[in-house]
């Protein structure tokens, strides 16, 4: 489809921020230990886990949108050429995410290309197999966490490990095992259910609120849920006087449960952009957010190499919680602006132009 549903657009904007504020601040100094050090790296855990699901799950949208008409014809060779067209996008954001991991350890977009990849390869599956595969990568996340690798034990060992060359044996295999453990599972999981929500009538008024209400709903069950779990543990810890290194780590314990929260405030949050930019379609204040996403794998970049390493060569990174999230506002108020003034001038931003010229 050529014509781009801003509501898309503008939640995928509110990603990009939710990332910019998460890595401006991931290693600003955490709280002293206890109940407070554990709120804050849960908001922390939620600003960037719903900024990526909400990538993730836009991503699943897109693929579901080009191939729209396709499905309907069941063409095969209007398939085939759209699965090559993903697996060639997939594969330039692979190698941008490649140089992005030279500067930063950072393998979102390296394994948001190997999702766009598997997207591509189950483009015109049902409904009902999307979400079959989706639990069966639940199952599999569970599984690859706690039962065939020894999580505990990478904990105990993860100063060691974290400090690993990063090209040797030991350092590559630490940072797939940590890059896995951090939901890569449950990310195509997302996709899946982008991919889902694609398919869905979302031009209907209805089917808006729904998202909205239904993810807000879900969303609260399931966090209301992970703080419970998170009580009775902290009680239960102490009681048996666990080590400190358990009870700092032990709420990656509650990811499959964090994967239904991350998925209704992800749903919650495109159900919203789409309503607000259905009410408000001509609005001068929603057009500079518009563009924000139509940019955001360039800014997605520019803050990982001017952002980052502009505070980086102040000596400012991670200093403290307030400047971190101060130069995080700053970065995407600058980022809205050129955003703005590019789309005036430009159709796409610079690192989309340049991955569509190549793919085609």
């Amino acid at each position: 489809m050529n014509t781009r549903i801003a509501g898309y657009d503008f939640a995928r904007s509110l990603a990009v921020f939710g990332l910019v504020v998460a890595n401006f601040s991931i290693d600003v100094e955490k709280a002293d230990f206890g109940l407070y050090r554990l709120i804050q790296a849960r908001l922390h855990s939620l600003i960037q886990g719903d900024a990526v699901t909400t990538f993730l799950v836009l991503g699943g949208v897109g693929i579901s949108l080009l191939a729209q008409r396709v499905r309907t014809t069941n063409d095969a060779h209007a398939i085939t050429d759209n699965r090559k067209r993903l697996i060639k996008r997939a594969a330039a954001l692979l190698v941008v995410g490649i140089c992005c991991n030279l500067i930063w350890h950072t393998g979102f977009l390296c394994f948001y290309s190997i999702c766009i990849i598997i997207g591509a390869l189950l483009l015109t599956v049902s409904n009902r197999l999307l979400w079959l595969l989706a639990f069966v990568f639940v199952a599999i996340f569970v599984v690859f966490i706690f039962l065939i690798f020894d999580y505990f034990e990478i904990l105990q060992n993860w100063e060691t490990l974290q400090d690993s060359d990063p090209w040797t044996v030991e350092g590559m295999v630490f940072r797939l095992y940590h890059n896995g453990l951090h939901a890569r599972f449950s990310w195509t999981v997302f996709l899946l259910i982008g991919m889902w929500l694609g398919r869905q009538a979302v031009h209907q008024p209805r089917v808006r609120r729904d998202m909205l209400v239904g993810g807000i709903v879900v969303a609260l069950v399931a966090e209301c849920a992970v703080w419970m779990l998170i009580f009775g543990v902290l009680w239960l810890l102490n009681s048996l006087s666990i080590s400190q290194w358990v009870t700092e780590n032990f709420m990656t314990l509650f990811m499959p449960l964090d994967l239904f929260a991350k998925c209704g405030t992800t749903t919650a949050i495109i159900g919203g952009s789409l309503m607000l930019t259905e009410k408000y379609p001509s609005a001068k204040w929603t057009k500079p957010f518009i563009a924000t996403g139509q940019l955001a794998l360039t800014l997605y970049v520019a803050h990982l190499i001017i952002g980052m390493g502009l505070l980086k060569a102040l000596g400012v990174l991670d200093k403290t919680l307030p400047l971190a999230i101060g130069s995080a506002v700053i970065f995407c108020i600058c980022a809205v602006i050129f955003s703005h003034f590019w789309r005036k001038r430009y159709d796409r931003g610079p690192l989309e132009w340049g991955i569509r010229r190549i793919t085609g």
